[in-house]
């Protein structure tokens, strides 16, 4: 058995007192010791041997040998001999345990088992906060592109629109880069996805919240070569046999229709290849004018032939007299004249005595329902639409004995009467029954200062309506 060296310092006085025979190292058990001495120099670990010094023993051998503070000596971190050296780390014996004070440039402590020390070398020189997609260990916790959370994909880098089709688009660091894997139907070119969609599939292809929206026609009504209501209607489809066209679905509605006498509505009734021509007498709504030697007035305010409830239409080849539509307006008096001439002979704007006196009815009233005012009969300004409604629409703003509609209000009308002694294009011509801008004089029938307008004034609340007759 290995045993510790003890090295014992004897005093001269001793050694004159006890002469050559005083042995100066004992190896345990000697035969001959100092005087006053008690247990001679083999006493216990941390004891006191028989020369009174305090000792520690070092594990392997039964002597005493002072290795000093085993608390922080980074030589004895916790026992004789037992140095703290750490890979990589400045070291540090803390209550006898070998610590990480610090770790080395360029390592790191990623597993945080202190007895390892700082085991990851980072090939980053300076790392950064956040983990990139390039390949490399940027913020040094062993933790490469994808496999560490860290990793914040770049904004806006995909097209990642909320309510389409690339709401869904994965966006992934692969290969040391990023890249956009859209879902299927998005279409892109080189990555990107595509700024117009070249097929029509019922799919936002371009993530734009429109669908097919290049194929502008998609959902309208379509036809055959039939004419007039003898064609047979569709609507455009895509073609199920070509993605990047379209084509007319005929299985929809409305079907065809056999001829019939021919109307204001814009549509060949007779199927005779023109659209409102030859309109018979039957195809205007109109009623005598009151005191007006058989003229006859539009009972409604004039419409285009495609006019509906919500639009008031576009084409301008003749002026209409229905109800339930959005009136014509917006057009000068010319655009006017021409609509009512377009009818057919005899067909005119009426003048601002016949639009008047029919307002006044058979009871020769300040309005067409009474003496009266009723501000919310009519749509004048206090009805508060601010915008003109389908004609007929207002059932209690009618005159007598032969109801016509809007004689008052809803829009003013453009009259045959030229307040001015100017020529064309410098004329001014009266206006009658006000419209949903006038207050509740300027809903009278009779207005003593008349409303008038410049020939080539177009405003949306100025509308007309045609007279028959001399």
């Amino acid at each position: 058995m290995r045993r510790a060296l003890v090295l014992l310092t004897v005093p001269t006085w001793l050694v004159l007192q006890t002469g050559c025979d005083i042995q100066a190292y004992c190896f345990s058990d000697c035969g001959e010791g100092l005087s006053g001495g008690s247990g001679g120099a083999g006493g216990g670990a941390g004891g006191q041997g028989g020369n009174g010094f305090t000792t520690t023993t070092e594990s392997g051998f039964g002597g005493m040998m002072n290795c000093g503070d085993t608390q922080s000596s980074l030589e004895n971190c916790g026992e004789c001999g037992k140095k703290c050296e750490l890979a990589g780390a400045i070291p540090q014996c803390l209550d006898g345990s070998c610590i990480i004070q610090a770790c080395l440039p360029g390592q790191y402590d990623i597993d945080g088992a202190p007895e390892n020390g700082c085991e990851y070398a980072c090939p980053v020189p300076n790392p950064l906060d956040t983990e990139l997609c390039d390949g490399i260990d940027n913020d040094c916790d062993n933790l490469v592109d994808a496999d560490d959370p860290d990793l914040t994909p770049p904004p806006n880098l995909c097209n990642q629109t909320a309510g389409t089709p690339c709401e869904a688009t994965q966006l992934v660091c692969d290969d040391g880069g990023w890249s956009c894997v859209y879902p299927a139907g998005v279409e892109t070119n080189l990555g990107f996805v595509v700024t117009t969609e070249s097929l029509c599939d019922g799919i936002d292809g371009n993530c734009d919240g429109q669908i097919d929206e290049w194929f502008s026609t998609l959902g309208d009504t379509c036809e055959d070569a039939g004419i007039g209501p003898c064609k047979d209607y569709g609507l455009v489809v895509c073609d199920p046999t070509d993605p990047h066209l379209t084509a007319c679905d005929l299985s929809a509605p409305p079907d065809p229709a056999v001829p019939g006498p021919e109307a204001c509505d814009g549509v060949d009734n007779d199927c005779n290849g023109f659209v409102d021509d030859s309109l018979p007498a039957s195809a205007f709504d109109m009623v005598p004018v009151v005191g007006g030697g058989g003229a006859l007035v539009d009972r409604y305010e004039a419409s285009r032939p495609d006019a509906t409830g919500a639009a008031p239409g576009l084409l301008e080849s003749v002026a209409c007299s229905k109800p339930q539509v959005l009136p014509w307006t917006g057009g000068g008096f010319a655009e006017a004249e021409a609509a009512c001439a377009a009818r057919g002979a005899g067909y005119r704007l009426c003048t601002l005595a016949e639009l008047s006196s029919t307002c006044r009815g058979a009871g020769d009233t300040d309005y067409p329902y009474g003496g009266a005012y009723q501000p919310a009969t009519c749509n004048g300004v206090d009805q508060g639409t601010n915008s003109a409604v389908p004609t007929g629409s207002l059932a209690s703003c009618i005159s007598s004995p032969d109801p016509a509609f809007d004689l008052s209000g809803n829009v003013a009308e453009w009259t045959a009467t030229q307040t001015n002694a100017s020529a064309a294009p410098d004329r001014i011509f009266a206006l009658s029954g006000g419209s949903y801008l006038s207050p509740e004089l300027g809903l009278a029938c009779t207005i003593d200062l008349t409303p008038r307008a410049l020939e080539t004034t177009l405003l949306p609340n100025i509308g007309f309506r045609c007279c028959f007759g001399p």
